[in-house]
């Protein structure tokens, strides 16, 4: 019997170490399949408890069958021992729950200034409203710049709607599942360093400098590129937009610092085409035309044209018009006499703000105008998101909201002010020669308003029915007209439109003409980077506090333990 326990003893020696070897690897490789997969399952669930309970289970026999706690030493030792070893389980336990959870509850917090790493409310709508299933793939290798932070808002993407797949493929390691997306895209080659967006037999590819502006600080516009695609890819009709030409107005294919190609081009990644439109030779506005833009015309429309567009906005037509200040006789462009239907009022006058002075009429200096939080409409969506951004206006005139009316169909809203200290100067013809000065008797006192948007409010029949364009059809019905009017053309130029703020205010404005107030303009992330602007006095204080103050506090301490030793 002895020897048969002695052999029993002896395999148990040989081969428990083995064992509990065997145990330790199948944690590690539990942990190991939880990173590859970037997930925890019964994959890697099972190796880590099955081995975590072998190595603590055996470990327990082996102490006891060791006598390892024949002595108080040795009591104390398998005690400290035994605590790291259950503290080792608890805390690979704790590890395992809270990668479970992760996966199966996503959640982050975004402790960023410039909200990196977040999706944006816009963002979210869009998402929440999505009703096609759209593919995701990632052709990037995974050491490339700005990687990392792709895949991470990807992700974020994926987590606000179960419509959104994400896959990665590395390029580099895996030609094969790359040649299989080319050929479902029917694409002969695909770019690397590219996300590629699919639903159905739509599909859009945003490269990375796309998503990364090239000039330094550089930004992450990550958001507005893939909210774009996510849209392009989603929407089968696109949005046309009509600018007119022929009065002087703004160019969209124009790429100098005046023209407005950054607009356009901002429009075409919103899922939209831009054509130019003669209104006096097409002698109409085309059916299809959703926003109609009038980026700062100088010369006169004639009365002909007035009346189309008139025509255009009676059929629920939506306009964007955009002004610049009258500084000569021949700038009056008639829709003074149009835009008082729709309870909006342009003034022949150029604001200043008397804080900041920049040239614009030649030796004459008026300042550039920042449109802050405090200066936007409390509750419009088009300024709802603006908070956080300054629009900048060069050179505008006024543009208010006409005073409450119970006879207009209209309601006209004040989308933007300018700030406090600003006025509306009514000596247009002699800026040039002399530098303005606020006039009580002839001058507009401010905060003069910069922006107006107008559509239609509920009203009684027999109101509706004094409104100009249907006082001869007794039946006649709003159609639901939406006007933007702003005293500015210069905020949308190339020279301003990459302001995020400029930006924003264009896009939303656009969007919610068009009634498409989920998709408004996605700024750029600006890299989060801080300074602080510090005046004479507290730069004397840091001085004297690093020079003299912190040396003399061990001179101090030193003083006093010499005293109290001498005593």
């Amino acid at each position: 019997m002895n020897a048969l326990n002695k052999k029993k003893n002896d395999w148990f020696d040989q081969f428990s170490g083995y064992i509990i070897l065997a145990g330790i690897i199948a944690v590690v490789a539990g942990f190991g399949i939880s990173r590859i997969f970037d997930s925890w399952g019964l994959s890697s669930f099972i190796p880590v408890g099955v081995g975590g309970g072998v190595v603590v289970g055996l470990g327990a026999v082996t102490a006891v069958r060791k006598n390892w706690f024949s002595t108080e030493a040795a009591k104390r030792k398998a005690l400290v021992g035994t605590n790291v070893a259950i503290m080792s389980v608890f805390a690979a336990c704790i590890f395992a729950i809270v990668g479970f959870l992760n996966n199966r509850h996503y959640e982050r917090i975004d402790l960023t200034v410039t909200g990196k790493y977040s999706l944006s409310p816009k963002t979210k709508n869009i998402l929440k409203n999505l009703d096609k299933p759209v593919v995701i793939t990632t052709l990037f290798n995974p050491g490339e710049m700005f990687y990392e932070q792709i895949l991470d808002i990807l992700k974020e993407y994926a987590y606000h709607t179960d419509k959104i797949k994400v896959e990665s493929i590395d390029p580099l390691r895996n030609r094969t599942k790359v040649e299989e997306l080319a050929k479902r895209l029917n694409i002969s080659d695909l770019q690397l360093n590219t996300v590629v967006f699919e639903c159905g037999e739509y599909s859009k590819h945003v490269q990375q400098n796309e998503v990364i502006e090239k000039q330094y600080p550089f930004k992450f516009k990550g958001e507005e590129a893939f909210t774009e695609a996510i849209l392009s890819v989603t929407q089968e009709k696109q949005s046309a937009i009509y600018f007119v030409t022929g009065h002087g107005e703004r160019q969209f294919e124009d790429f100098d610092r005046g023209g407005i190609s950054g607009i356009a081009n901002a429009l075409k990644r919103d899922n939209c085409r831009v054509a130019p439109l003669d209104i006096l030779t097409a002698k109409k506005i085309p059916d299809d035309c959703d926003v109609l833009v009038i980026a700062g015309p100088t010369k006169a429309y004639l009365t002909e044209e007035l009346n189309v567009i008139r025509g255009y906005l009676e059929n629920r037509g939506k306009l964007l018009l955009m002004l610049e200040p009258a500084i000569s006789p021949n700038a009056p462009t008639g829709f003074k006499t149009l835009l008082p239907e729709y309870g909006i009022a342009v003034r022949d006058d150029v604001v200043v703000y008397n804080k900041v002075n920049m040239p614009l009429f030649g030796i004459q200096t008026v300042a550039e105008i920042y449109v802050g939080k405090d200066e936007y409409a409390e509750d419009h969506p088009i300024t709802n998101d603006l908070k956080n951004f300054n629009t900048i206006l060069f050179g505008a005139c006024s543009v208010d909201a006409s005073p409450p009316n119970d006879q207009m169909p209209y309601k006209a809203t004040v989308l933007m002010r300018a700030p406090e200290g600003s006025w509306g100067e009514t000596d247009v013809a002699n800026l040039r020669q002399k530098k303005p000065e606020y006039n009580i008797d002839t001058d507009l006192p401010g905060p003069v308003s910069l922006a107006v948007a107008s559509q239609i409010k509920e009203l009684p029949k027999s109101v509706t029915q004094s409104h100009p364009s249907m006082a001869n059809d007794p039946t006649a019905k709003p159609q639901g007209a939406r006007l933007v009017v702003i005293g500015d053309v210069n905020f949308a130029t190339n020279e301003y439109i990459e302001n995020p703020g400029n930006t924003d205010f264009f896009r939303n404005s656009i969007n919610w003409l068009a009634r498409k107030e989920t998709q408004l303009g996605i700024s750029a992330k600006p890299p989060d980077f801080r300074k602080a602007t510090i005046n004479p006095l507290q730069m004397k204080v840091i001085f004297w506090v690093s020079i003299a103050g912190i040396p003399v506090i061990p001179v101090i301490i030193g003083s006093i333990v010499w005293w109290k030793r001498r005593r």
